[in-house]
């Protein structure tokens, strides 16, 4: 869109800039990205996923866990204090790694059918 007082190279320039913001931003993001799975990869945990309480845990995960904990999915079991522990430790898994002990994922408590998880199929 241009105004009666702007120049198409300005309008241009601006549209320009615009677009090498977003791939910095893009750039950026990608390699965040890659460092979180080269982290993984080496055996530690990201601390990407977590499940909180719930009076019935519907995931194994959630047994135990008390209101306003967390407790890391996906690998290293971390219980974390609070939402505000758990966002730290995503930002700064690199700086204080925690060995993977487990399998990605959350498990789930019931099936869909409410039969016991595990069963002899």
């Amino acid at each position: 869109m241009f105004y009666e007082d702007e120049t198409t190279a300005d309008a241009l320039q601006a549209d320009h800039e615009a677009k090498l913001d977003a791939d910095v931003q893009q750039a950026e993001r990608e390699a965040a990205a890659r460092r979180s799975q080269a982290h993984e990869d080496a055996g530690y945990c990201a601390h990407l996923s977590a499940v909180g309480y719930l009076p019935t845990p519907v995931y194994e995960e959630q047994r135990g866990v008390r209101p306003g904990q967390l407790r890391r999915t996906g690998g290293c079991g971390t219980v974390f204090a609070s939402d505000e522990a758990w966002y730290a430790a995503l930002n700064e898994a690199e700086l204080n790694p925690v060995k993977r002990t487990g399998r990605p994922g959350t498990t789930p408590i019931r099936q869909a059918d409410n039969a016991e998880p595990g069963g002899n199929a």
